[in-house]
C-alpha cells in the first residue's frame, strides 16, 4: 500500500503544501506510484492542432501542391509518417517552403485532415488516388483503410479495373482479393466490357493454373463445367481483342484443357462465338484436341506415358495431358445399412459399390412400389446419373417394376443435389424421401412401415448424396429392395 509522505512541517504559515504520492525508502528496493492519465488530453491536443491548422496559427512549414498552398505544423506531419522527417531535415536551411510532387492537392488535403483529426474521407471516386498518395507518403493507416474500402466495393463490373490497378501499383493484398472474386464469378465477369482490360499473359496465368478452382453461387464448379467456363471466357476475351497476334491467341487457347470437354460441349461453346469458330488458330487447336483425345483414350490417361504422348503430338500443349486437380474430395458411407437384419435374406456384408467417379451427379430416380403382406415397400430402384466424359449415362438399377402399384419418377434440375434422405426400413426398405439444396422435398414414397431414419449431407463446404447402393431379393414372388447403404461425397 502506498504511503503519503508529507513535506510541510517546516513551511511557514500560509505557504502551499506539496504532496507527493509514493514510497521510496532505503529499507525497500521497490517504489510505488499512482499515475494519473487524462484520456481526453490526446483528443484535446488534436482538436487544438486542427483549429490552429484551420486558422493558420503557429504553422511552420508551407507545402506547394498543384499550385495550391498548405500551411501546416512540422510536428504533426512528423507524427503522421516517416516520409516527412528526412524531408524536413533536407529543408532545415531553406525557407520552410516545400514543393510536393506526385500527389494531387485534393488528395493531400484529405491526408492533412487525417493528420489533424484521424478521419479519412474517401469515396468510390477518390479512393484509388488517395490510396496512391497514402502509399507514396507512407501513411499506413490510410492505406489499410483504402484497401479495405476498395475490397468492399468489388463487384462483377469493376473487378477487372481493381485487378489492373492493384497489379500496376503492387497492392498484393488487394490483388489477391480481386483474384478470388474473379474466380468466384468468372463466367459473369467475362461478359463485361472491362474483362478485355486484363493483360493476356496475366489472364493466362490465372486460367492455366493446374489448381484452378472456380465457383458458382459460392460453391465450387466441378471439372466439366469449369473447363466450359474457361473456354467461353477465353473466346469472349479473344473476340474483344481481335488485334492480338497469333502468339497470344495460342497462349490463351492453351490454357483451356480442351480434352476435358466432350465434342458436344465444344460445339455448344463455339455456337455462341461463330466468328471465333472461323478463326484459323481456333481451328488448328480443335484439330490438336482431336490428336490429344486419341492419345489420351489410347493410354487411358496413364500418366507414366506423358513424355511419350507429348513426343507423338509435339504441337499439342503439354498441359492437355495433365488434367487439372480437383479440390480434395472424399466419398463416405456412415456404415449404416437399412433393411439389413437378415430377416428376409442373409446380408452379412454391405452392398457392392458401383461407382467411384467424383464427377458423377444423380440426375433422376425411379421408385417402384409393391405390396408385401399388404404393406407398401420399395420393389425397384433406378438411378440415372448425368453424363461425364463418356457418351453414355451411368445407370444403377436394382429390383424390378413387376407387380408395382405405384411408380414415382424424380428428375432433378441442373445443379440440384440431394442433401437429405428419409428412410423407412424394417425387414425391407419401406420408403424413401429426398430433400435438395434448392429447398425441394420429394416424398417420402412407399409405405408407413418400418423404423424412421434420416441421413444428411456432411458438414463440409460442399457435400451431397453421391449414390445409393442396395441389393434386391425375391419375396412372395416379386423383387424387393433390402441391404441399402447411402454414400455421401464432400469437397474441400
Amino acid at each position: 500500500m502506498s504511503n503519503f509522505k508529507k513535506h510541510y512541517s517546516h513551511l511557514p504559515n500560509g505557504s502551499t503544501a506539496q504532496v507527493t504520492l509514493g514510497t521510496n525508502t532505503q529499507a525497500s528496493n521497490t517504489s510505488e506510484y499512482k499515475q494519473g492519465v487524462d484520456h481526453e488530453r490526446s483528443q484535446n491536443l488534436l482538436k487544438t492542432a486542427w483549429k490552429n491548422f484551420q486558422s493558420g496559427h503557429y504553422t511552420d512549414v508551407k507545402f506547394i501542391v498543384d499550385k495550391r498552398t498548405f500551411h501546416a505544423h512540422r510536428l504533426v506531419l512528423v507524427s503522421l509518417s516517416d516520409y516527412f522527417t528526412p524531408l524536413f531535415k533536407f529543408d532545415e536551411k531553406g525557407n520552410g517552403e516545400i514543393i510536393l510532387q506526385n500527389v494531387s492537392s485534393e488528395d493531400f488535403e484529405i491526408l492533412l485532415k487525417y493528420a489533424y483529426t484521424g478521419q479519412v474521407d474517401v469515396t468510390p471516386d477518390n479512393v484509388q488516388s488517395v490510396l496512391i498518395a497514402a502509399d507514396y507518403l507512407s501513411i499506413e493507416f490510410v492505406k489499410r483503410e483504402c484497401i479495405t474500402y476498395m475490397k468492399s466495393l468489388i463487384d462483377v463490373d469493376n473487378v477487372c479495373d481493381v485487378l489492373v490497378f492493384s497489379i500496376n501499383y503492387t497492392f498484393a493484398n488487394l490483388q489477391q482479393c480481386a483474384e478470388e472474386f474473379l474466380k468466384e464469378h468468372l463466367d459473369s465477369v467475362s461478359k463485361t466490357e472491362t474483362f478485355s482490360l486484363l493483360d493476356p499473359e496475366y489472364l493466362f496465368s490465372i486460367l492455366n493454373d493446374d489448381n484452378l478452382i472456380l465457383y458458382e453461387n459460392k460453391k465450387f464448379v466441378k471439372k466439366l463445367e469449369r473447363e466450359s467456363i474457361v473456354f467461353k471466357s477465353v473466346l469472349r476475351y479473344l473476340t474483344a481483342r481481335l488485334e492480338l497476334n497469333q502468339t497470344v491467341f495460342e497462349l490463351l487457347l492453351t490454357s483451356v484443357r480442351l480434352p476435358e470437354l466432350s465434342n458436344e460441349s465444344i460445339k455448344r461453346c463455339l455456337k455462341e462465338f461463330k466468328d471465333m469458330s472461323k478463326n484459323e488458330t481456333v481451328k488448328r487447336f480443335l484439330k490438336l484436341n482431336e490428336i490429344a483425345v486419341k492419345c489420351i483414350d489410347k493410354r487411358k490417361r496413364d500418366h507414366s506415358f506423358l513424355t511419350e504422348l507429348a513426343a507423338k503430338a509435339k504441337e499439342v500443349p503439354e498441359t492437355w495431358f495433365r488434367p487439372r486437380k480437383l479440390s480434395t474430395f472424399n466419398i463416405i458411407s456412415r456404415y449404416s445399412r437399412y433393411a439389413a437384419g437378415g430377416e428376409v435374406k442373409s446380408c452379412p456384408n454391405p452392398p457392392m459399390v458401383t461407382w467411384n467417379d467424383p464427377y458423377l451427379e444423380i440426375q433422376s430416380i425411379d421408385l417402384w412400389i409393391r405390396l408385401w403382406d399388404e404393406r407398401r415397400v420399395i420393389g425397384g430402384l433406378k438411378i440415372l446419373y448425368r453424363k461425364t466424359n463418356s457418351q453414355t449415362k451411368p445407370v444403377f438399377f436394382k429390383g424390378s417394376h413387376q407387380n408395382s402399384v405405384n411408380h414415382h419418377f424424380i428428375e432433378f434440375q441442373p445443379h440440384e443435389l440431394i442433401t437429405k434422405v428419409i428412410i423407412g426400413s424394417g425387414w425391407l426398405v419401406d420408403r424413401l424421401g429426398f430433400e435438395t439444396n434448392l429447398g425441394r422435398t420429394y416424398g417420402p414414397y412407399g409405405g408407413p412401415g418400418g423404423s424412421h431414419y434420416e441421413e444428411v449431407a456432411l458438414s463440409s463446404p460442399f457435400s451431397y448424396l453421391y449414390d445409393i447402393n442396395c441389393e434386391s431379393t425375391k419375396t412372395q414372388g416379386t423383387d424387393a429392395i433390402f441391404n441399402l447403404m447411402l454414400r455421401w461425397i464432400e469437397f474441400h
